[in-house]
Protein backbone atom coordinates (compact mmCIF):
# COMPACT_ATOMS: atom_id res chain seq x y z
CA UNK A 1 0.00 0.00 0.00
CA UNK A 2 1.54 3.21 -1.25
CA UNK A 3 2.03 6.45 1.14
CA UNK A 4 -1.02 8.59 1.37
CA UNK A 5 -0.34 12.43 1.39
CA UNK A 6 -1.04 14.28 5.34
CA UNK A 7 -3.69 16.23 4.10
CA UNK A 8 -6.01 12.68 3.42
CA UNK A 9 -4.74 11.19 6.54
CA UNK A 10 -5.61 14.62 8.38
CA UNK A 11 -9.17 14.23 6.85
CA UNK A 12 -9.61 10.37 7.87
CA UNK A 13 -9.32 11.63 10.93
CA UNK A 14 -11.88 14.24 10.99
CA UNK A 15 -14.69 11.94 12.00
CA UNK A 16 -12.85 11.53 15.26
CA UNK A 17 -12.97 15.34 16.32
CA UNK A 18 -16.81 15.46 15.89
CA UNK A 19 -17.28 11.90 18.02
CA UNK A 20 -15.02 13.19 20.71
CA UNK A 21 -16.86 17.01 20.51
CA UNK A 22 -20.23 15.31 20.83
CA UNK A 23 -19.18 13.11 23.77
CA UNK A 24 -17.84 15.87 25.64
CA UNK A 25 -20.67 17.83 25.17
CA UNK A 26 -23.08 15.46 26.33
CA UNK A 27 -20.80 14.26 29.19
CA UNK A 28 -20.54 15.16 31.69
CA UNK A 29 -21.68 18.32 31.04
CA UNK A 30 -24.99 18.46 29.71
CA UNK A 31 -25.91 14.88 31.23
CA UNK A 32 -25.03 16.85 35.02
CA UNK A 33 -27.00 19.78 33.77
CA UNK A 34 -29.54 17.65 33.29
CA UNK A 35 -29.24 15.16 35.76
CA UNK A 36 -28.96 17.44 38.34
CA UNK A 37 -32.37 18.60 37.38
CA UNK A 38 -34.08 15.64 37.10
CA UNK A 39 -32.56 13.36 40.18
CA UNK A 40 -31.27 16.53 42.72
CA UNK A 41 -31.10 13.98 45.62
CA UNK A 42 -29.09 11.28 43.60
CA UNK A 43 -27.19 12.99 41.13
CA UNK A 44 -24.07 10.19 40.95
CA UNK A 45 -26.31 7.91 41.19
CA UNK A 46 -28.42 8.31 38.41
CA UNK A 47 -25.53 9.77 36.51
CA UNK A 48 -23.70 6.62 36.93
CA UNK A 49 -26.52 3.93 36.26
CA UNK A 50 -27.11 5.99 32.96
CA UNK A 51 -23.83 5.63 31.73
CA UNK A 52 -23.37 2.15 32.57
CA UNK A 53 -26.58 1.14 30.72
CA UNK A 54 -25.70 3.25 27.21
CA UNK A 55 -22.43 1.67 27.59
CA UNK A 56 -24.10 -1.86 27.25
CA UNK A 57 -25.85 -0.80 24.32
CA UNK A 58 -22.15 0.75 22.67
CA UNK A 59 -20.98 -3.11 23.78
CA UNK A 60 -23.48 -4.76 21.46
CA UNK A 61 -23.64 -2.14 18.71
CA UNK A 62 -20.54 -1.42 17.02
CA UNK A 63 -19.12 -5.28 16.38
CA UNK A 64 -22.73 -6.12 15.10
CA UNK A 65 -22.47 -2.94 12.89
CA UNK A 66 -18.69 -4.03 12.11
CA UNK A 67 -19.87 -7.23 10.39
CA UNK A 68 -22.04 -5.62 8.02
CA UNK A 69 -20.14 -2.80 6.98
CA UNK A 70 -16.96 -5.04 6.61
CA UNK A 71 -19.64 -7.11 3.87
CA UNK A 72 -20.69 -4.14 2.45
CA UNK A 73 -21.19 -3.63 -1.38
CA UNK A 74 -22.82 0.08 -2.20
CA UNK A 75 -21.74 2.66 -4.45
CA UNK A 76 -20.43 4.59 -1.19
CA UNK A 77 -18.25 1.92 -0.50
CA UNK A 78 -18.52 -0.41 3.09
CA UNK A 79 -18.34 2.49 5.45
CA UNK A 80 -19.85 5.95 4.48
CA UNK A 81 -23.52 4.32 4.26
CA UNK A 82 -23.25 3.61 7.92
CA UNK A 83 -21.47 6.85 8.83
CA UNK A 84 -24.03 9.23 7.15
CA UNK A 85 -27.27 7.35 8.90
CA UNK A 86 -25.07 7.09 12.53
CA UNK A 87 -24.57 11.42 12.33
CA UNK A 88 -28.16 11.62 11.70
CA UNK A 89 -29.24 9.51 14.31
CA UNK A 90 -27.10 11.31 16.68
CA UNK A 91 -28.26 14.66 15.77
CA UNK A 92 -31.45 13.50 16.98
CA UNK A 93 -30.66 11.92 20.43
CA UNK A 94 -28.52 14.86 20.87
CA UNK A 95 -31.82 17.01 21.08
CA UNK A 96 -33.87 14.25 22.15
CA UNK A 97 -31.58 14.22 25.40
CA UNK A 98 -31.49 18.28 25.69
CA UNK A 99 -35.57 17.97 25.89
CA UNK A 100 -36.17 15.45 28.22
CA UNK A 101 -38.33 16.15 30.87
CA UNK A 102 -37.93 12.98 32.93
CA UNK A 103 -35.42 10.39 33.89
CA UNK A 104 -37.09 8.07 31.88
CA UNK A 105 -36.51 10.11 28.67
CA UNK A 106 -33.48 10.87 29.44
CA UNK A 107 -32.40 7.29 29.50
CA UNK A 108 -33.81 6.51 26.24
CA UNK A 109 -31.76 9.49 24.76
CA UNK A 110 -29.16 7.99 26.59
CA UNK A 111 -29.21 4.89 24.72
CA UNK A 112 -29.75 6.04 21.53
CA UNK A 113 -26.82 8.19 21.37
CA UNK A 114 -24.71 5.21 22.05
CA UNK A 115 -26.79 3.57 19.83
CA UNK A 116 -26.35 5.67 16.86
CA UNK A 117 -22.84 7.05 17.87
CA UNK A 118 -21.87 3.08 17.76
CA UNK A 119 -23.08 2.80 14.01
CA UNK A 120 -20.91 5.79 13.18
CA UNK A 121 -17.84 4.68 14.69
CA UNK A 122 -16.75 1.41 14.09
CA UNK A 123 -17.14 1.64 10.48
CA UNK A 124 -15.26 5.28 10.58
CA UNK A 125 -12.74 3.53 12.65
CA UNK A 126 -12.06 1.04 9.80
CA UNK A 127 -10.55 3.44 7.96
CA UNK A 128 -7.57 3.88 8.98
CA UNK A 129 -6.77 0.31 8.62
CA UNK A 130 -8.71 0.38 5.04
CA UNK A 131 -6.73 3.34 3.70
CA UNK A 132 -3.20 3.72 5.71
CA UNK A 133 0.01 1.65 4.77
CA UNK A 134 1.55 0.06 8.46
CA UNK A 135 4.23 2.91 8.18
CA UNK A 136 1.70 5.42 8.78
CA UNK A 137 -0.61 3.91 11.12
CA UNK A 138 1.33 6.05 14.19
CA UNK A 139 0.73 9.32 12.04
CA UNK A 140 -2.39 8.24 11.58
CA UNK A 141 -3.46 7.64 15.20
CA UNK A 142 -1.64 10.91 16.40
CA UNK A 143 -3.64 12.69 14.19
CA UNK A 144 -7.04 10.96 15.32
CA UNK A 145 -5.40 11.53 19.30
CA UNK A 146 -5.21 15.17 18.47
CA UNK A 147 -8.33 15.77 16.85
CA UNK A 148 -9.47 13.59 19.94
CA UNK A 149 -8.06 16.36 22.16
CA UNK A 150 -8.83 19.12 20.42
CA UNK A 151 -12.70 17.93 20.47
CA UNK A 152 -12.05 17.15 24.16
CA UNK A 153 -10.94 21.07 24.55
CA UNK A 154 -13.09 22.56 22.63
CA UNK A 155 -16.26 20.54 23.53
CA UNK A 156 -15.60 21.11 27.24
CA UNK A 157 -14.82 24.92 26.59
CA UNK A 158 -18.06 24.53 24.57
CA UNK A 159 -20.01 22.86 27.20
CA UNK A 160 -18.99 25.55 30.16
CA UNK A 161 -19.62 28.46 28.06
CA UNK A 162 -22.99 27.66 27.21
CA UNK A 163 -23.87 25.53 30.45
CA UNK A 164 -21.87 28.06 32.73
CA UNK A 165 -22.78 31.28 34.48
CA UNK A 166 -23.01 33.45 31.00
CA UNK A 167 -24.71 30.85 29.01
CA UNK A 168 -27.75 30.03 31.25
CA UNK A 169 -28.04 33.90 32.10
CA UNK A 170 -27.69 34.35 27.75
CA UNK A 171 -29.91 31.27 26.86
CA UNK A 172 -31.71 30.01 30.52
CA UNK A 173 -33.56 27.25 29.56
CA UNK A 174 -32.75 26.78 25.45
CA UNK A 175 -29.35 26.45 26.70
CA UNK A 176 -29.85 22.64 26.71
CA UNK A 177 -30.69 22.94 23.20
CA UNK A 178 -27.77 25.38 22.46
CA UNK A 179 -25.78 22.58 23.70
CA UNK A 180 -27.48 19.93 21.65
CA UNK A 181 -27.13 21.93 18.19
CA UNK A 182 -23.19 22.31 18.51
CA UNK A 183 -22.45 18.83 17.65
CA UNK A 184 -24.78 18.38 15.10
CA UNK A 185 -23.32 20.85 13.32
CA UNK A 186 -19.95 19.65 13.91
CA UNK A 187 -20.79 16.26 12.70
CA UNK A 188 -23.14 18.15 9.29
CA UNK A 189 -19.60 19.91 8.20
CA UNK A 190 -17.20 16.42 8.95
CA UNK A 191 -19.39 14.17 7.47
CA UNK A 192 -19.13 15.90 3.78
CA UNK A 193 -15.64 16.40 4.26
CA UNK A 194 -15.18 12.30 4.65
CA UNK A 195 -17.90 11.66 2.25
CA UNK A 196 -15.48 13.81 -0.42
CA UNK A 197 -12.15 12.98 0.59
CA UNK A 198 -11.54 9.82 2.61
CA UNK A 199 -13.83 7.15 0.78
CA UNK A 200 -12.12 4.23 0.42
CA UNK A 201 -12.61 2.38 -3.27
CA UNK A 202 -16.15 0.71 -3.96
CA UNK A 203 -15.62 -3.32 -3.39
CA UNK A 204 -13.22 -3.20 -1.31
CA UNK A 205 -15.05 -6.35 0.59
CA UNK A 206 -12.14 -8.97 0.78
CA UNK A 207 -13.67 -12.69 -0.58
CA UNK A 208 -12.93 -14.38 2.32
CA UNK A 209 -15.36 -12.14 4.61
CA UNK A 210 -18.20 -11.80 1.68
CA UNK A 211 -18.05 -15.85 1.10
CA UNK A 212 -19.74 -16.17 4.82
CA UNK A 213 -22.91 -16.47 5.13
CA UNK A 214 -25.02 -13.30 7.52
CA UNK A 215 -25.53 -16.17 9.92
CA UNK A 216 -22.18 -17.34 10.38
CA UNK A 217 -20.91 -13.87 10.30
CA UNK A 218 -22.84 -12.82 13.23
CA UNK A 219 -22.33 -15.98 15.44
CA UNK A 220 -18.67 -14.70 14.68
CA UNK A 221 -19.67 -11.43 16.08
CA UNK A 222 -17.87 -11.68 19.26
CA UNK A 223 -15.19 -14.06 19.10
CA UNK A 224 -11.79 -13.67 19.26
CA UNK A 225 -9.31 -16.59 19.66
CA UNK A 226 -7.24 -14.69 22.35
CA UNK A 227 -4.78 -18.03 22.15
CA UNK A 228 -3.34 -17.06 18.90
CA UNK A 229 -3.72 -13.69 19.32
CA UNK A 230 -2.38 -12.71 22.84
CA UNK A 231 -1.32 -9.08 22.14
CA UNK A 232 -5.00 -8.28 21.37
CA UNK A 233 -5.82 -10.00 24.70
CA UNK A 234 -3.13 -7.80 27.15
CA UNK A 235 -3.97 -4.35 24.97
CA UNK A 236 -8.08 -5.36 25.68
CA UNK A 237 -7.08 -5.86 29.26
CA UNK A 238 -4.80 -2.64 29.68
CA UNK A 239 -7.18 -0.36 27.86
CA UNK A 240 -10.24 -1.58 30.14
CA UNK A 241 -8.53 -0.24 33.36
CA UNK A 242 -7.05 2.71 31.99
CA UNK A 243 -9.80 4.34 30.13
CA UNK A 244 -11.89 3.27 33.38
CA UNK A 245 -9.33 4.89 35.18
CA UNK A 246 -9.64 7.67 33.09
CA UNK A 247 -13.50 8.03 32.94
CA UNK A 248 -13.87 7.49 36.64
CA UNK A 249 -12.08 10.71 37.37
CA UNK A 250 -13.96 12.74 34.47
CA UNK A 251 -17.20 11.91 34.75
CA UNK A 252 -17.55 13.18 37.81
CA UNK A 253 -15.55 15.89 38.16
CA UNK A 254 -18.12 18.67 37.77
CA UNK A 255 -19.97 16.81 41.05
CA UNK A 256 -16.96 16.49 42.25
CA UNK A 257 -15.57 20.29 42.09
CA UNK A 258 -19.45 21.18 43.41
CA UNK A 259 -19.55 18.67 46.39
CA UNK A 260 -16.20 18.61 47.73
CA UNK A 261 -14.29 21.92 46.49
CA UNK A 262 -17.30 23.76 47.18
CA UNK A 263 -18.18 25.47 43.88
CA UNK A 264 -21.15 26.59 42.47
CA UNK A 265 -22.23 24.26 39.58
CA UNK A 266 -22.72 26.91 36.88
CA UNK A 267 -18.71 27.76 38.56
CA UNK A 268 -17.94 24.19 38.06
CA UNK A 269 -18.78 24.19 34.73
CA UNK A 270 -16.88 27.20 33.94
CA UNK A 271 -13.97 25.89 35.61
CA UNK A 272 -14.54 22.41 33.74
CA UNK A 273 -14.41 23.87 30.49
CA UNK A 274 -11.35 26.50 31.36
CA UNK A 275 -9.35 22.88 32.36
CA UNK A 276 -9.45 22.00 29.03
CA UNK A 277 -8.65 24.52 26.95
CA UNK A 278 -5.72 25.11 29.38
CA UNK A 279 -4.45 21.73 29.05
CA UNK A 280 -4.84 20.82 25.23
CA UNK A 281 -2.34 22.22 23.87
CA UNK A 282 0.32 20.50 25.20
CA UNK A 283 -1.39 18.11 25.15
CA UNK A 284 -1.86 17.92 21.24
CA UNK A 285 1.66 18.27 21.17
CA UNK A 286 2.65 15.26 23.41
CA UNK A 287 -0.03 13.46 21.30
CA UNK A 288 2.06 13.98 17.92
CA UNK A 289 5.00 13.19 19.76
CA UNK A 290 3.78 10.13 21.18
CA UNK A 291 3.23 8.86 17.41
CA UNK A 292 5.90 9.51 16.57
CA UNK A 293 8.08 7.65 18.58
CA UNK A 294 5.55 4.80 18.50
CA UNK A 295 6.40 4.50 14.84
CA UNK A 296 10.55 4.60 15.14
CA UNK A 297 10.53 2.80 18.46
CA UNK A 298 7.57 0.75 18.88
CA UNK A 299 4.00 0.87 21.06
CA UNK A 300 4.97 -1.09 24.10
CA UNK A 301 7.33 1.69 25.56
CA UNK A 302 4.64 4.33 24.85
CA UNK A 303 1.79 2.52 26.36
CA UNK A 304 3.61 1.80 29.23
CA UNK A 305 4.50 5.45 30.16
CA UNK A 306 1.55 6.26 29.58
CA UNK A 307 0.06 4.27 32.58
CA UNK A 308 2.61 5.38 35.17
CA UNK A 309 2.30 9.25 34.32
CA UNK A 310 -1.42 9.06 34.34
CA UNK A 311 -1.31 7.21 37.80
CA UNK A 312 1.04 9.84 39.51
CA UNK A 313 -1.89 12.31 38.39
CA UNK A 314 -4.51 10.28 39.55
CA UNK A 315 -2.57 9.62 43.08
CA UNK A 316 -2.45 13.98 43.18
CA UNK A 317 -5.93 14.20 43.02
CA UNK A 318 -6.24 11.98 46.23
CA UNK A 319 -4.60 14.97 48.44
CA UNK A 320 -5.36 18.28 46.23
CA UNK A 321 -8.43 20.98 47.39
CA UNK A 322 -7.46 24.29 45.15
CA UNK A 323 -7.92 24.86 41.72
CA UNK A 324 -4.16 25.65 40.71
CA UNK A 325 -3.06 22.37 42.41
CA UNK A 326 -6.19 20.56 40.87
CA UNK A 327 -5.21 21.60 37.62
CA UNK A 328 -1.67 20.61 38.05
CA UNK A 329 -3.06 16.80 38.80
CA UNK A 330 -5.52 17.52 35.55
CA UNK A 331 -2.53 18.16 33.97
CA UNK A 332 -0.18 15.21 34.60
CA UNK A 333 -3.28 13.02 34.37
CA UNK A 334 -4.07 13.89 30.72
CA UNK A 335 -0.22 14.11 29.61
CA UNK A 336 -0.54 10.31 30.30
CA UNK A 337 -3.86 10.17 28.54
CA UNK A 338 -2.65 11.97 25.34
CA UNK A 339 0.22 9.58 25.26
CA UNK A 340 -2.04 6.98 26.15
CA UNK A 341 -4.50 7.86 22.70
CA UNK A 342 -2.24 7.92 19.97
CA UNK A 343 0.16 4.34 21.16
CA UNK A 344 -2.86 2.69 22.26
CA UNK A 345 -4.96 3.37 19.15
CA UNK A 346 -1.77 2.46 16.80
CA UNK A 347 -1.13 -0.64 18.40
CA UNK A 348 -4.89 -1.54 17.85
CA UNK A 349 -4.85 -0.74 14.44
CA UNK A 350 -1.58 -2.90 14.04
CA UNK A 351 -2.76 -6.05 15.48
CA UNK A 352 -6.03 -6.28 14.11
CA UNK A 353 -7.12 -8.42 11.07
CA UNK A 354 -7.31 -5.86 7.45
CA UNK A 355 -10.16 -7.90 6.22
CA UNK A 356 -12.14 -8.00 9.16
CA UNK A 357 -10.56 -4.25 10.68
CA UNK A 358 -14.58 -2.87 11.51
CA UNK A 359 -15.34 -6.07 13.80
CA UNK A 360 -12.36 -6.30 15.68
CA UNK A 361 -12.13 -2.32 16.00
CA UNK A 362 -15.78 -3.04 17.26
CA UNK A 363 -14.91 -5.63 19.49
CA UNK A 364 -11.45 -3.67 20.91
CA UNK A 365 -14.18 -0.60 21.41
CA UNK A 366 -15.54 -3.61 24.14
CA UNK A 367 -12.69 -3.02 25.97
CA UNK A 368 -13.43 0.92 26.10
CA UNK A 369 -17.07 0.00 27.03
CA UNK A 370 -16.28 -2.37 29.80
CA UNK A 371 -13.69 0.05 31.36
CA UNK A 372 -16.39 3.22 31.17
CA UNK A 373 -19.05 0.91 32.13
CA UNK A 374 -17.92 0.20 35.11
CA UNK A 375 -16.69 3.02 36.23
CA UNK A 376 -19.82 4.73 36.04
CA UNK A 377 -21.43 1.82 37.70
CA UNK A 378 -18.64 1.96 40.79
CA UNK A 379 -19.28 6.02 41.00
CA UNK A 380 -23.21 5.37 40.77
CA UNK A 381 -23.19 3.17 43.43
CA UNK A 382 -20.39 4.29 45.63
CA UNK A 383 -19.97 7.95 45.92
CA UNK A 384 -23.62 9.01 47.06
CA UNK A 385 -24.18 5.46 49.31
CA UNK A 386 -20.56 6.37 51.13
CA UNK A 387 -21.00 9.98 51.25
CA UNK A 388 -24.57 9.41 52.85
CA UNK A 389 -23.32 6.83 54.99
CA UNK A 390 -20.56 8.68 56.58
CA UNK A 391 -22.18 12.20 56.34
CA UNK A 392 -19.34 13.18 54.54
CA UNK A 393 -19.31 14.82 51.03
CA UNK A 394 -15.98 13.58 50.20
CA UNK A 395 -15.06 10.04 51.37
CA UNK A 396 -17.15 8.49 48.49
CA UNK A 397 -15.46 10.62 45.82
CA UNK A 398 -12.11 9.65 47.43
CA UNK A 399 -12.41 6.20 47.17
CA UNK A 400 -13.18 6.10 43.43
CA UNK A 401 -10.35 8.36 42.79
CA UNK A 402 -8.25 5.90 44.51
CA UNK A 403 -9.69 3.01 42.84
CA UNK A 404 -8.63 5.02 39.60
CA UNK A 405 -5.67 5.62 40.24
CA UNK A 406 -4.76 1.94 41.03
CA UNK A 407 -6.24 0.79 38.08
CA UNK A 408 -4.08 3.38 35.91
CA UNK A 409 -0.93 1.83 37.67
CA UNK A 410 -2.17 -1.82 37.00
CA UNK A 411 -2.71 -0.85 33.05
CA UNK A 412 0.86 -0.10 32.83
CA UNK A 413 1.83 -3.68 34.32
CA UNK A 414 -0.52 -5.38 31.92
CA UNK A 415 1.31 -4.41 29.08
CA UNK A 416 4.77 -5.92 30.07
CA UNK A 417 4.04 -9.20 28.57
CA UNK A 418 3.82 -8.05 25.31
CA UNK A 419 7.01 -8.85 22.91
CA UNK A 420 9.35 -6.42 22.95
CA UNK A 421 9.01 -4.97 19.03
CA UNK A 422 5.46 -4.27 19.55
Amino acid sequence: MKKIPFLRLLVISLLGFALTFSSNVQDPPLMTFKVRQLAPDLPNTALGILGFIGLLVAMVVQPIVGVFSDRARTKLGRRLPFIIGGAVLIAASLFLLAAAPVLWVLLLGVILIQFSSNILQGPWQALIPDLVPAGQRGQASSLKAVMDILALVLGGMAAGMILGESGVARWGADAVYVAAAAPTAVFFVFVVLTAIWAREREGATSEEVASRSIGEALRRTFYVNFRERPVFGWWFANRILFWGAFIAINSFLINYLVDVIGMSEAGAQGFYGRLKVILGGALMILALAAGWVSDRFGRKPVVLTAGLVAFAGAALFLFVRDQTMLTVAGAIVGMGVGTFITASWALATDIVPGEEAARYLGIANIATCIGSGMARLLGGVLIDPINRALGSSSSGYLLLYALAALAFLVSALTILPLPKKT
